[in-house]
């Protein structure tokens, strides 16, 4: 049926009010993530709309340059992964690693996939703190290789960089050229995007191999790049670079034990909640780990947080003197403090590619919104007072922007 022509002005009108209005909370939502950057000492924050600039903020003083991704480099690694199963030269990621690694033939270890090394549930033995191991072995690689089992594979979501590290092996046993030559000629310069990619202070162990747990260098509009590839299903500029397949695949939830992880990306919600697992509780304690400080946790379970910040001091304050204590004991059985947290999210809205200090890149598919924030160490900080880097509701300013544009953000299950 025609809408008769005296409805048309009322109509036009209420479109108008409705598109300003809009644009009034699209205004307020990125004043919000500027003033959140410049708040949290960023360096820099770019948000990106269907490859266009909304945002753009670089500290005053400085220049837009290069910074260390941190753990970030993860995501990057995550695609390019994909890259070698486009290209035929990792079968899939269910291919044992054995297959690159002989000396794994035998026991369980035989049983470790590329994917597990994607998705932390390799069950390789793993020291939280990278500065404890990982940074003064000779051979970042021979270390992972060497490492014991703490859980038979694909049994746990342990968050891995000694695991991880492996993948740069596996890299370059598959494509025949180091990890960060290969990224740099598949999927970085096909981008626009220069190289070196790596940082050349910290970004390769003592045997020259690059790091895959950290070290890739980027500007916030390069790295805005990487988020444009995941957004556009692998394609760039009319070029396939990655099998969408392994995009969707990659995005979404990898293993049955946290759904805010996939393939090296964080999935995140717009209702972003976690609290303390009375599960992951009662494992430690059956492991033998530190009783009294567990149980001294046990009374946050009711508990619900929406910020990583707001369970510091909750846990500081629950275990008292004992924290160093815990941490120590479950560090030494293999596993990290995070592994007391569970995900009680709601829908994914997002993915994340985040790294120490605060880096991130944020895509929300729906409203086709790429944001990155970025921050360099501060040589003046020597651990004393507040922490000086954090923005930890960073995504969820992304997410309250994104809203602007659409209401309805979840993104369908691979």
């Amino acid at each position: 049926m025609r809408t008769p022509r005296w409805l048309l002005p009322l109509f036009a009108s209420l479109l108008m009010v409705s598109t300003a209005h809009a644009g009034r909370a699209s205004d307020t939502a990125l004043n919000a993530l500027v003033e959140g950057a410049k708040a949290s000492h960023s360096d820099t924050m770019l948000v990106l709309r269907d490859g266009k600039v909304l945002a753009s903020y670089t500290k005053p003083g400085e220049t837009p340059h290069a910074i260390e991704m941190m753990s970030a480099t993860k995501s990057l690694v995550g695609l390019v992964v994909g890259r070698l199963v486009t290209e035929g030269k990792i079968k899939s990621i269910d291919e044992p690693v054995s297959d690159f690694y002989p000396e794994w033939k035998q026991g369980q270890k035989a049983k470790i996939t590329v994917r597990m090394l994607l998705d932390h549930t390799s069950g390789l033995q793993n020291v939280p703190n990278t500065t404890v191991e990982i940074y003064p072995a000779p051979d970042g690689i021979k270390l992972a290789l060497a490492a014991e089992l703490s859980s038979p594979p694909g049994t746990r979501f342990s968050y891995n960089n000694k695991a991880m590290n492996l993948l740069a092996g596996v890299i370059e046993q598959a494509s025949g050229m180091r990890m960060d030559h290969y990224i740099e000629r598949t999927i970085l310069q096909p981008m626009g995007i220069p190289g070196p990619a790596w940082n050349t202070d910290g970004g390769f162990d003592h045997a020259g191999h690059p790091y895959a747990m950290a070290g890739w260098k980027a500007t916030a509009a390069d790295a805005a790049k990487i988020g444009e590839l995941v957004l556009a299903d692998g394609r760039w500029h009319g070029k396939q670079l990655i099998d969408p397949a392994y995009i969707r695949a990659m995005v979404g939830q990898s293993q049955p034990f946290t759904p805010s992880y996939g393939l090296l990306w964080w999935r995140r919600s717009a209702d972003r909640k976690m609290g303390v697992s009375a599960k992951a509780i009662d494992a430690m304690e059956q492991q033998g780990i530190d009783r009294v400080g567990l149980e001294k946790l046990r009374p946050l379970v009711p508990r619900t947080f929406t910020q990583p910040s707001e369970l510091r001091p909750a846990f500081t304050q629950a275990l008292g003197a004992e924290l160093p204590t815990l941490a120590k004991d479950i560090n030494a059985h293999g596993r990290g403090m995070d592994d007391l947290i569970e995900d009680r999210s709601g829908p994914i809205v997002a993915y994340e590619a985040n790294g120490y200090l605060g880096q991130y890149i944020v895509v929300v598919p729906k409203a086709h919104l790429v944001a990155v924030r970025q921050i360099e160490a501060d040589p003046s900080y020597d651990g004393k007072g507040p922490w000086p880097y954090g923005y930890d509701d960073f995504t969820a300013r992304v997410i309250a922007l994104a809203r602007t544009y659409t209401s309805d953000l979840a993104v369908p299950s691979p």
